[in-house]
C-alpha cells in the first residue's frame, strides 16, 4: 500500500510520524516536501535508509530556490506542480498543515490518490480569508478524515465550518520526544543533577522564559518585568532565556533581549548554543517557574515538557489550552504583562524548592509515543474504511 505525506520533510513531527506510525505498518512511503530548504542530514539519511521516496525541490538541486521575488516564487510553484506529476498513484494522500498551496495541488491531482486525510497543525487554521475557506471546503468534501492536534483547534474549526464535517473531524496528536526523554531522566538522574547541568545554584529559583528566539515570545519584556520585583526576591532568581532556535536573523530582537539581560541586576543567562536533546529535557526538569507569554501558540512541545516535568507555568490568558484545563494542570493565567510582576512575586513567596522530580502524568497519557501511534492508527483505519 502506497502512502503519500505532503508536508515539510525537515519537520520533527513528519519525521516521527513516518518513523513511528507509517513504517511499522509496512507502507511504501512517499514524502512530498514543499519546502525549498534542504532536508536535515539526519532525517535525509533515515528516509533513504528506510526506503522512503523523497520528492523535493532541494533534492533536484535547482538554482536560486531561496529567492523570494515574484518571478522565482512563480517558478518554484510551477516546479512544485511538476513534483506532483512525478508521483505514482497512491492509496492515501495525507496533507500535513492545510495551507493553500497543498490544498490546491491536491484538488488538481485527484487522480493520484484514492483517499485523502487533511491534518491541521494549528497555525494553518488562522488564515480565514473567504477564498481559502472556500477552496478548503472543496477538499473537505473529498477527505475521509480531517484531524486537528488540540481541542482548541477543534473548536476553531467548528466556528468556521459549523457541523458539516463532524463525522470526519478527529483529534490526533503528535508525540513529543521530550516527554519520553524526561521520563527516562526521572529514572536515572536527580533534579539537582539537572540543575547542575545549567549551573543553577542550589539556593536559587530557576525561571525559564520562553523557548526560542522569536520576538513573539517577548523575552526582553519578561526580563524587564522581573527587574521590578523587590530586591530580596531578585536575589533569589536564576533566569534562563532559551534562544538557540528560531529567527536568528532578527538581530533587532536578539539585541533587545541581550540588552535587557545586561541591564538586569539578577542572575540571567541566555542560551545560544545548540544542545543535545537530553539537555533540553534537563532544562524542563531544572525549571521551577516557566513563563509562557508568547502571542499565539497551538500547544508547543516546550510547554508540554515543562508541564510534564512539574514546572509551575505562568501563561497569558489569551492562550487557550482545553487539554490542560481538563487535566487541572498547575498553571496560572494572567491577563497582561502588567500582571506579571505581582504574580511572580506571589509565586516566589509561596514556592518551596523541590528536590524530587514530580512528573505530571496526564501529559504522558496523551503525548507519549505509544498513545500517539494508537491515535494515528485510528485515523488511518477510518480513512481506509469502506474500501
Amino acid at each position: 500500500m502506497k502512502y503519500l505525506v505532503v508536508g515539510d520533510a525537515a519537520s520533527m513531527h513528519i519525521y516521527n510520524f513516518v518513523k513511528t506510525v507509517l513504517l511499522p505498518r509496512g507502507y511504501e512511503v512517499h514524502l512530498l516536501t514543499l519546502s525549498t530548504e534542504r532536508i536535515k542530514e539526519k532525517y535525509r539519511e533515515f528516509y533513504l535508509e528506510k526506503g522512503v521516496f523523497l520528492h523535493s525541490l532541494a533534492e533536484k538541486n535547482y538554482k536560486n530556490l531561496g529567492k523570494k521575488d515574484k518571478l522565482h516564487r512563480a517558478l518554484n510553484l510551477l516546479r512544485k506542480f511538476l513534483l506532483w506529476s512525478e508521483l505514482p498513484k497512491v492509496d492515501i494522500c495525507h496533507i500535513h498543515s492545510v495551507y493553500k498551496t497543498s490544498v490546491v495541488m491536491a484538488l488538481c491531482n485527484r487522480h493520484k490518490y484514492k483517499n485523502i486525510i487533511l491534518s491541521y497543525w494549528g497555525g494553518d487554521i488562522e488564515d480565514r480569508s473567504e477564498n481559502l475557506v472556500r477552496i478548503r471546503e472543496k477538499c473537505f468534501k473529498k477527505a475521509k478524515v480531517i484531524t486537528v492536534t488540540v481541542k482548541q483547534t477543534f473548536e476553531d474549526f467548528k466556528e468556521i465550518y459549523g457541523s458539516a464535517y463532524d463525522e470526519k473531524l478527529m483529534v490526533s496528536r503528535f508525540a513529543t520526544d521530550g516527554i519520553n526523554c524526561i521520563n527516562e531522566i526521572s529514572k536515572t538522574i536527580t533534579r539537582d543533577e539537572c540543575r547542575e547541568s545549567y549551573g543553577i545554584p542550589s539556593d536559587k529559583i530557576c525561571i525559564t522564559a520562553g523557548y526560542s528566539a522569536y520576538r513573539e515570545q517577548h523575552q526582553d519584556r519578561i526580563i524587564k518585568e522581573l527587574g521590578k520585583l523587590p530586591s530580596e526576591l531578585r536575589k533569589k532568581l536564576f533566569v534562563i532565556v532559551p534562544m538557540q532556535y528560531g529567527r536568528m536573523s532578527d538581530t533587532e530582537y536578539l539585541n533587545a533581549v541581550e540588552k535587557a539581560k545586561n541591564e538586569a541586576d539578577f542572575d540571567c543567562v541566555i542560551l545560544k548554543e545548540f544542545v543535545p536533546f537530553e539537555m533540553s529535557a534537563r532544562l524542563a526538569v531544572a525549571t521551577d517557574i516557566y513563563l509562557h507569554l508568547r502571542d499565539t501558540d497551538a500547544f508547543s512541545n516546550a510547554l508540554k515538557e515543562q508541564v510534564y516535568a512539574g514546572s509551575l507555568v505562568i501563561k497569558g490568558d489569551w492562550l487557550k489550552y482545553i487539554e490542560l484545563e481538563e487535566m487541572k494542570a498547575p498553571i496560572i493565567s494572567i491577563p497582561d504583562f502588567d500582571s506579571l510582576e505581582k504574580t511572580v512575586e506571589t509565586c516566589l513567596k509561596n514556592l518551596t524548592l523541590s528536590k524530587k522530580i514530580q512528573l505530571f502524568e496526564p501529559i504522558y497519557e496523551l503525548y507519549s509515543a505509544d498513545s500517539v501511534v494508537s491515535q494515528w492508527g485510528a485515523v488511518i483505519d477510518r480513512a481506509l474504511k469502506e474500501n
